[in-house]
């Protein structure tokens, strides 16, 4: 069971880092819709696989009590440890692409912010707060 669960839990995250490239190239097109409409299955192979990850660990911890004088590693297969990496590996490069497009949205939400700045007056409210009055409206500049 242990390597059924292995396997899915590296093909949740194949599937992940194959919708975050495509996220980051939508992003760059301003393609959003495509990226919105991924969201619904990319948060259900993001539970898949903590479900996953979830099972082998528990699996692991099953077999280091049935076996308290061995160590993990001399319980555990050669696929498995194989599996084990490759999760390892998916998870930094997923963590890598998800920096990359973390970088990209805030980029997007800076370039929108600043022209809504430019095109309808605010008014700040404290430091960070900022209000658009029925007046400002009025000022619109096109």
């Amino acid at each position: 069971m242990l390597h059924k669960f292995l396997s899915d839990a590296v093909s949740d995250l194949e599937y992940l880092i194959n919708i975050s490239n495509l996220d980051i190239n939508d992003i760059k097109e301003a393609n959003h819709e495509a990226i919105f409409s991924r969201l619904e299955s990319k948060n259900k192979t993001i539970f898949s696989f903590e479900h996953n990850k979830n099972l082998a660990k528990d699996e692991m911890l099953r077999l280091a009590k049935e076996n308290p004088n061995k160590n993990i590693e001399e319980l555990l297969d050669s696929n498995t440890a194989i599996l084990i990496d490759k999760m390892r590996n998916n998870l930094k490069i997923l963590r890598d692409l998800n920096k990359h497009y973390a970088k990209s949205v805030v980029a997007v939400y800076e370039f929108y912010n600043s022209l809504l700045e430019s095109i309808v007056p605010s008014q700040r409210d404290g430091y960070s707060n900022k209000s658009y009055s029925k007046v400002d409206l009025l000022h619109i500049e096109a």
